[in-house]
């Protein structure tokens, strides 16, 4: 897998937008979001490196948004989606999945509404940062209060039927905010895992349950994907109503 890694090149590196990518060898096109980085000082890069290309050795385009904007700077979905059909154009790809943590997530959810996607994992994704819809989620507030104005402002507006989503949170009670005001429509299976807060990603790959749980999402087996959870992370579906009101859960 490491000579994989070494193929992955940058295609793209301007004001709104950075891209790397990776040519595959299979009929699937994985666009991998990056979430807001550890350095803030710098923009954020790849993510999800290894486990977006899997072992089937997919096409992937890294999507990283240097601005933080939550997909809010003008233009930049427009040319996310110009990439994905040059991508497309250029491949037999009839497969289109999305992955991505924290603002990743959010960035995984949203896509689909905008081009067509089978699939998308979103770990700890937010359902919005605009202080109009989540007020009491005093978290990233630097980079909230640089948007200019919220032209995508909530996951629920952007939900399609035809695409299938997975989203997995952390039961700490620090996520509730976002994860109490998650959409949970039938095309859409909520997780939360135990003794987790916004690290989903990192205890998800420390455990070795992510790349799993990628190809299960991926491949449509959402069936499947309750039983790996609950038997890896202890995790369990939330099924209709908030689990509990905000912040009763330390855990």
């Amino acid at each position: 897998m490491i000579d994989e890694i070494k193929e992955i090149e940058m295609i793209r590196d301007c004001d709104i937008l950075r891209v790397w990518r990776f040519v595959g060898q299979s009929n699937r096109l994985v666009i991998c979001f990056s979430g807001l980085g550890k350095d803030h000082s710098q923009p954020p890069g790849i993510e999800f490196a290894e486990t977006a290309i899997g072992d089937n050795l997919d096409h992937v385009l890294y999507i990283s948004d240097p601005n933080r904007s939550w997909l809010n700077q003008p233009g930049l979905v427009d040319e996310i989606v110009a990439l994905i059909d040059e991508v497309k154009l250029e491949t037999d790809i009839d497969d289109v999945a999305t992955l991505g943590h924290s603002m990743g997530g959010f960035s995984a959810c949203v896509l689909p509404y905008f081009t067509p996607v089978q699939n998308v994992l979103a770990l700890s994704p937010q359902v919005s940062v605009d202080p109009a819809i989540v007020p009491d989620d005093p978290r990233w507030m630097e980079h909230r209060e640089a948007i200019d104005g919220f032209e995508i402002s909530d996951v629920a507006s952007y939900l399609v039927p035809e695409t299938q989503y997975v989203v997995v949170y952390g039961r700490h009670g620090r996520e509730a905010p976002q994860r109490d005001r998650f959409p949970n429509p039938d095309q859409l299976s909520i997780f939360v895992m135990p003794q987790t807060n916004h690290n989903t990603a990192a205890r998800l790959k420390g455990s070795g349950a992510l790349q799993e749980l990628r190809d299960l999402v991926f491949d449509g087996k959402i069936e499947e994907v309750g039983a790996h959870l609950a038997k890896t992370m202890r995790a369990y579906q939330l099924e209709g109503e908030p689990i509990r009101p905000f912040g009763e859960d330390s855990e």
